[in-house]
């Protein structure tokens, strides 16, 4: 086996080539190991326990979904960045089959606390780029919003149904796009 070192980079993609292979709940330090062709202490260095590299893979994955695809611009109205949320993520759910609904369970099952704090990290990333988009929006009506119906709400209720309908493995999520329509424009 070489016992040189590898990247941070290769042991990730070592690790995203297990999850397609086996899913989350499939990888392991020695695995990824052999992958990469390097000791498993090799892994150790950049990884020190399995949790930080199944958080770590897990936060890769959805690097990937959101930034690897074809996916709005400024230009895009706030429907149009959510149907590419959701697109972009069902698109990667079949890259990385049964993904979705392990890994929260796989954060659950290490340290919660870091798997939680990376996951929430991520989520606010993506929550981010809708409200940007929402607020840049010249579509929506001037009165869609108060002070108790805010935009930061509305992204929040919007991203819980989006990440509803993935957990459902819901074929589209027409339903939801008809209620932001409705209901800000």
């Amino acid at each position: 086996m070489n016992r040189a070192i590898t990247s941070r980079g290769a042991i990730l993609s070592a690790g995203k080539e297990i999850v397609v292979q086996s899913g989350i709940q499939g990888l392991n330090m020695r695995d990824v190991a052999q992958k990469c062709g390097v000791s498993v202490g090799s892994i150790y260095n950049y990884f020190p326990s399995k949790s930080d590299l199944v958080v770590a893979t897990i936060e890769s994955v959805w690097t990937e979904m959101m930034h690897n695809s074809q996916g709005c611009n400024s230009q895009c109205n706030f429907t149009e960045s959510v149907l590419s949320l959701f697109h972009n993520v069902q698109k990667g759910c079949k890259k990385y089959p049964s993904f979705f609904s392990a890994h929260s369970i796989s954060v659950a099952a290490l340290d919660k606390s870091k798997g939680r704090e990376v996951m929430n990290q991520y989520f606010a990333h993506i929550k981010n780029g809708l409200l940007e988009s929402l607020q840049h929006d010249q579509g929506i009506r001037k009165d869609a919003f108060s002070k108790q119906f805010t935009k930061p709400d509305f992204v929040d209720f919007v991203f819980s149904n989006i990440i509803t309908l993935l957990a459902e493995e819901a074929k589209s999520c027409d339903f939801l796009l008809e209620i932001v329509n409705r209901t800000i424009y």
